[in-house]
């Protein structure tokens, strides 16, 4: 059996329907398009929201603003404790750069170029062998400057270093020393060095001697010392004596001697003093 063929057959050509009917079905038809749910007034509803909060923006910006520090000033603040922190003697030296000292004044030089003259002549009252002097104002560079107080380190360390050379240098060659010699006028020659900068001098001192037996201590002790010469062992540049000085010390076994005098070498000038000592054993023979 044909099932379509049969509903084909029971379906009617043509339909006719009541007005009545055709009401009904109109009825129906707009009552399956209303929607379930509004969806219309909630879509206004949302974007009238918006609008009002995007009107309301600038006004709560500024409300932000007027109670919290904005990311400009908080800069600020910050880059001004760091300042502090620059200038404070509390930070440490490695972390703040060196400022470069104020340029002197013309008459600020001339005052601290006199301190300088009398600083180096001062240092070389002490006679240390060394030619020390200051150059010309005119050729005195920019960095040249210093205070009084570090241009007299400046020297007296330099002084201060010769002169422990000049110990080491001697201590070097005493430990075989010339023998002291008894001249046939009765005078004793002993020697000793002097060092001026690169240079050791052998320089031979002689002088007359006078001892006496002392009954308390039982020896010869020394009475009298005169008539102190020196001169270089080995002649290469001049040495002139200028004066002397003798000091009775250790209970009469010693003469301390003071000597001082100029020495030119290729064209330097040098003014040096050092001390030599003679002694003198309990029979009185002077070594």
């Amino acid at each position: 059996m044909n099932i379509k063929n049969e509903l084909e057959r029971s379906i009617p050509n043509s339909v006719k329907l009541s007005e009545t009917e055709k009401e009904n079905i109109r009825a129906k038809i707009q009552h399956s398009n209303i929607p379930k749910y509004h969806f219309k007034p909630l879509i206004v509803s949302i974007v009238a929201v918006i609008l009002i909060g995007i009107s309301l923006l600038p006004t709560i910006q500024s409300m932000e603003k007027a109670s919290s520090p904005s990311d400009d000033s908080s800069m600020a603040i910050t880059g001004e404790v760091q300042e502090q922190n620059f200038e404070s003697p509390t930070q440490p030296t490695e972390d703040i750069p060196k400022e470069s000292p104020l340029p002197l004044t013309d008459e600020v030089k001339k005052q601290y170029y006199k301190q300088y003259v009398e600083i180096v002549e001062k240092a070389m009252q002490q006679k240390p062998g060394l030619s020390t002097f200051v150059a010309p104002i005119e050729e005195f560079e920019e960095e040249y400057w210093v205070t009084p107080e570090e241009f007299e380190k400046r020297i007296q360390l330099g002084v201060e270093q010769h002169l422990a050379t000049e110990r080491e240098k001697i201590d070097n060659m005493l430990t075989s020393p010339e023998p002291v010699i008894t001249n046939a006028d009765g005078s004793t020659t002993k020697t000793t060095y002097i060092y001026f900068p690169d240079i050791l001098k052998t320089i031979e001192v002689t002088g007359h001697f006078e001892t006496k037996y002392n009954e308390v201590h039982e020896r010869q002790l020394f009475i009298k010392a005169d008539n102190i010469s020196t001169k270089l062992a080995y002649p290469s540049g001049t040495w002139e004596q200028t004066s002397y000085k003798v000091s009775l010390i250790d209970g009469g076994r010693t003469y301390s001697i003071r000597i001082e005098g100029n020495f030119d070498y290729n064209k330097f000038h040098f003014e040096k003093a050092f001390t030599i000592e003679f002694n003198c054993d309990e029979n009185g023979k002077i070594y």
